[in-house]
């Protein structure tokens, strides 16, 4: 069974316009995104597809993706039970491709998702961003024209985005020009004062001596040089205060990478090493991330079950009355967080828990005389497990007083 769906043969696709990026540019292309009239977003798709060149950019926006899409899922029906055939649907390569675009909508606004079954298999398509029109519900033939065909009107595809969004991408590019400036400018920076600069001279009237000198410095390598009459003077300024140096360019392009991961992680601390990091500020920032993470999974949820569902029952997939769910976590505390909660319930809450407990989750080895001398042993148990409890807590108090918050 094969979906009737948009011919996507009409089409045209046309190259990405990659040209030197500025700030100016970036704020042209989001008016006329934002126009009123006839909101075209192709100059601005160009230029979010060029600044994804950016390292940095990538990996967070891979590393925000990944946050969702690590997650298995299952989906079960009404009562509590899985449905296997739509588990393993789950774990096919087209289902990962659609949780993929369907986080893409956040960093580019929209997506616009075509679902069909081919041999029992769902397959999955995502129109090009620049054929999209949101304000006409329309895919264009030509990215900017108007004529095409209106998406809305067919059972089988989803907008994933509200109509006017344009992604968290429009936020990021100008820290991304700002870094690929700089960039630019300590390459000169390095290559003005990074190389031995030559000078020669040459008696004023001499000309055929000028022609061989110059031949000379062309063919002794790529360092600057200049050839100057022995009458001439010459002198390079450099500058030495740390305003003008290489430490600028540097400083400049940490602040902007520090800047996309605020954007894009709400943090910085998991992407990016600090001197004066330590474990609690550390643990905050990736509970920031984790938040983030975890509205992101519900938003995915909420577009599987509300939009997602329908289209793959209309594909004839046995998912009636059934929904997706997030598998139970399989995330463990580590020992030191095993340890501090531990102490916390039997030293402080005063509960009762098992000696022989703390020996084997711990792996403390018991006294060797356990057996024959219980009374006095269950004593020396306790006693041990409270001393080392407690070395455990002033540990944890030190250890956190040294982290700064």
């Amino acid at each position: 069974m094969k979906q009737k769906g948009i011919n996507i043969q009409n089409i045209v696709i046309r190259p990405v316009v990659r040209q030197t990026q500025d700030i100016e540019k970036w704020r042209k292309a989001l008016r006329m995104a934002e126009s009123q009239s006839n909101p075209i977003r192709v100059p601005l798709y160009d230029l979010y597809e060029d600044l994804m060149i950016d390292g940095v950019l990538t990996s967070l926006v891979e590393k925000r993706i990944l946050g969702v899409t690590k997650t298995p899922l299952l989906f079960v029906d009404k009562n509590g039970n899985e449905i296997p055939e739509i588990s393993n649907l789950i774990y096919t390569a087209q289902f990962r491709k659609l949780r993929k675009e369907m986080m893409l909508a956040k960093f580019w606004g929209v997506s616009v998702i075509e679902l069909s079954r081919e041999n029992d298999r769902l397959m999955v398509f995502s129109f090009p961003r620049k054929h999209i029109r949101t304000d006409l519900k329309k895919i264009v033939w030509e990215q900017n024209g108007i004529e095409g065909a209106y998406y809305d009107q067919y059972n089988n595809i989803l907008q994933v985005g509200d109509d006017r969004d344009l992604g968290l991408l429009l936020k990021a590019a100008p820290y991304v020009i700002y870094k690929r400036g700089g960039f630019g400018d300590w390459s000169k920076f390095a290559e003005l004062f990074g190389m031995p600069f030559r000078e020669a001279r040459y008696d004023g009237y001499n000309e055929e001596v000028r022609r061989q000198l110059e031949l000379a410095m062309q063919q002794y390598g790529a360092a600057q040089y200049a050839i100057l009459p022995k009458e001439a003077e010459f002198k390079i300024w450099e500058t030495h205060n740390t305003a003008n140096s290489g430490d600028l360019y540097d400083t400049l392009r940490k602040a902007c990478n520090e800047e996309l991961a605020i954007l894009i992680l709400g943090q910085t601390e998991t992407t990016m090493s600090s001197t004066s990091s330590g474990y609690a500020q550390a643990k905050t920032h990736s509970e920031v991330e984790d938040s983030i993470n975890e509205n992101d999974r519900i938003d995915e949820l909420s577009i599987l079950n509300e939009q997602v569902v329908p289209i793959l029952d209309y594909l004839g997939f046995p998912v009636k009355d059934g929904s997706f769910n997030y598998a139970p976590s399989d995330d463990q505390l580590t020992v030191k967080e095993k340890a501090e909660v531990l102490s916390i319930l039997k030293n402080n809450l005063q509960l009762p828990i098992s000696n022989d407990y703390l020996y084997d989750e711990f792996g403390i080895p018991k006294p060797a005389n356990q057996n024959s001398e219980p009374k006095e042993n269950n004593q020396n148990e306790e006693k041990l497990s409270t001393t080392f409890i407690k070395k455990l807590q002033k540990k944890f108090i030190d250890f956190f007083a040294q982290s700064p918050a």
